[in-house]
């Protein structure tokens, strides 16, 4: 599912609406990791009952971002270092898996498509504009999903990419994203060659490798 379709809010049921308007509340940094979130706010503002507040709560909760604690009181979740390894290891197994998997399916349209997509990721990056960045990073990794798409690996896979890409980033490591603009290059290049090898050092190895991004990881998440 497009970001667009999951921002349109006119025929979402209730739970989904407020679920959707606290994942856009933690996006834009209203709700910061280590809140607590105003319950009776949320449904003053959405005019909900405590149904679906709570439903999507129990939802958020599952995806962790948040906690549900005794007495009503629930939190967001902060993302720790030891956190990484497991995110980054799960996302670049399953990447690697759902590419193979699919690999006679990216035909020289898309090939094509992601290398658009690589291009305008680093022109938004060279431009400083993260949002446009966001969409098409979205969007590149998305087109592993199509290509194979599998019901298990969207479900651990979405909320996953929403905890790392979309909480306000506390600071901007300007040449990590432009290091991530060759580790995709490398990426299409081992998918065009259907080397099974090189998908897998290159998604696995390289791009979702933990302890070549851990240095990277600690400063633009503030975890040092």
């Amino acid at each position: 599912m497009s970001k667009d379709k999951q921002n349109d809010t006119s025929t979402l049921s209730a739970r989904d609406r407020v679920y959707q308007y606290l994942m856009k509340e933690m996006h834009r940094g209203t709700l910061l990791p280590g809140s607590s979130i105003d319950l009776k706010r949320i449904k003053d503002t959405l005019t909900v009952s405590s149904t679906p507040l709570r439903d999507a709560l129990i939802k958020l909760e599952s995806e962790g971002f948040v906690t549900i604690h005794p007495r009503s009181r629930v939190t967001v979740n902060t993302l720790e270092i030891k956190d990484f390894p497991f995110l980054y290891n799960v996302i670049g197994g399953i990447e690697c898996t759902l590419i193979i998997e699919g690999l006679n399916s990216y035909t020289p349209d898309v090939i094509a498509q992601m290398r658009e997509l690589n291009a305008k990721m680093k022109q938004a990056i060279t431009d400083y504009k993260m949002s446009l960045y966001d969409e098409y990073h979205y969007a590149f990794h998305d087109i592993f999903l199509q290509q194979c798409d599998n019901l298990f690996a969207r479900r651990i896979l979405t909320p996953i990419k929403h905890r790392l890409w979309d909480f306000p980033r506390r600071n901007f490591l300007h040449e990590w994203y432009l290091k991530a603009f060759d580790e995709h290059e490398a990426i299409i290049r081992a998918i065009e060659a259907k080397d099974v090898s090189q998908i897998s050092h290159a998604l696995k190895d390289i791009h979702w490798g933990y302890e070549l991004c851990k240095n990277s990881i600690k400063v633009e998440y503030n975890l040092e």
